[in-house]
């Protein structure tokens, strides 16, 4: 009996768009391991905002850790959810390239929604103080939104589209 091996979920969308609420789905429906980016480094570095000039160091460093835990899922036989905006097309190709040099499937969930949604839900979720979620305003998600890269079948995975949370 041949075993199919486990996936490496990757996400990708507007910032505001639901990427985390379908990551939770996933973890539910699959069943899967969500790890969160925002969740993890909120809570190593509380008061480290996502400009600051630490940040992204940190976060990379963040995310190596996240990946040997996922390894350790996925050798165990479950999916896992990687809960981070893979924003650009490098960053899709650098993480779909170590899932299947580890032997794992991929697949990429693009949550689309229109950019003034993006900004409400954004817009309320900062309001709310969600725990587990960086604030940004809405020039912020402006910003963001303008960097971008929607992808594409070139990619070399199987893209799920899937309507904003």
């Amino acid at each position: 009996m041949t075993s199919i091996p486990p996936t490496v979920h990757l996400l990708c969308g507007l910032n505001g768009a639901g990427k985390t609420t379908l990551a939770r789905e996933l973890e539910a429906s699959l069943p899967a391991v969500r790890f969160s980016l925002d969740e993890w480094m909120l809570r190593l570095y509380p008061g480290l905002h996502y400009a600051s000039e630490d940040y992204g160091s940190r976060a990379e460093t963040c995310k190596g850790l996240i990946w040997e835990t996922a390894l350790q899922v996925l050798r165990a036989g479950t999916d896992v959810v990687l809960d981070w905006n893979q924003w650009s097309r490098a960053r899709r190709a650098l993480w779909r390239g170590k899932a299947v040099s580890a032997g794992f499937g991929v697949e990429l969930h693009h949550v689309a929604t229109p950019l003034d949604t993006a900004i409400e839900q954004t817009r309320r979720r900062t309001l709310a103080a969600e725990p587990g979620s960086h604030a940004l305003t809405d020039d912020g998600v402006r910003h963001l939104a303008g960097i971008f890269e929607e992808p594409s079948e070139t990619e070399g995975m199987r893209i799920h589209r899937v309507p904003g949370r």
